[in-house]
């Protein structure tokens, strides 16, 4: 167990060295100082389970040095995770653009449909309905919405060709 004067004395005594053996771990003097105290704080934390068997100075640079591998692997995690979903975002604003594009030009190709080709089209693909229903909706022949509907692809293929990897109809 270790007691408030014990503590004191190993911080005066070890503090400057903790600080020099933290900065050559982490490159940076205010990270060190970061490590340092937070090694300490789990010691005063721990403290009535602490039994130092050994060199004061050893387990104390053998915290250091985990604490300050531990804070690293942390700060790159962190900044994996940062990036990935900087990526993330990019890629939903460009899919998000891409999605808007293609649904005016899919507005457009949609009008320059001939009438009943675009209603066939509709009835189909918004509506969800079956060639037969359409046909009897329309007052048609199940053959002439096969027609009517092979047309409207047909153009539709063409109008949006540059976007057929990304769509199927």
């Amino acid at each position: 167990m270790l007691d408030l004067q014990s503590f004191e004395r190993i911080f005066k005594e070890h503090h400057a060295h903790c600080l020099a053996f933290a900065i050559h771990y982490t490159g940076d003097p205010y990270e060190a100082e970061e490590v340092v105290q937070l090694v300490f704080s789990q010691i005063w934390e721990k403290r009535a389970g602490i039994a130092i068997s050994g060199s004061e100075r050893s387990y104390l640079f053998t915290a250091i040095r985990n604490t300050a591998i531990s804070q690293w692997r942390k700060q790159n995690v962190r900044a994996a995770k940062e990036d990935a979903f900087g990526k993330m975002q990019d890629v939903e604003v460009h899919m998000s653009l891409q999605a808007r594009e293609l649904e005016g030009k899919l507005h457009r190709a949609l009008e320059k449909l001939p009438e009943r080709c675009r209603e066939v089209f509709l009835l189909s693909r918004k509506q969800q309905l079956k060639y037969a229903e359409i046909a009897t909706v329309m007052n048609i022949s199940v053959k002439t919405v096969e027609n009517q509907m092979g047309k409207a692809l047909k153009i539709l293929h063409q109008e949006l060709r540059e976007y057929l990897p990304l769509i199927f109809f």
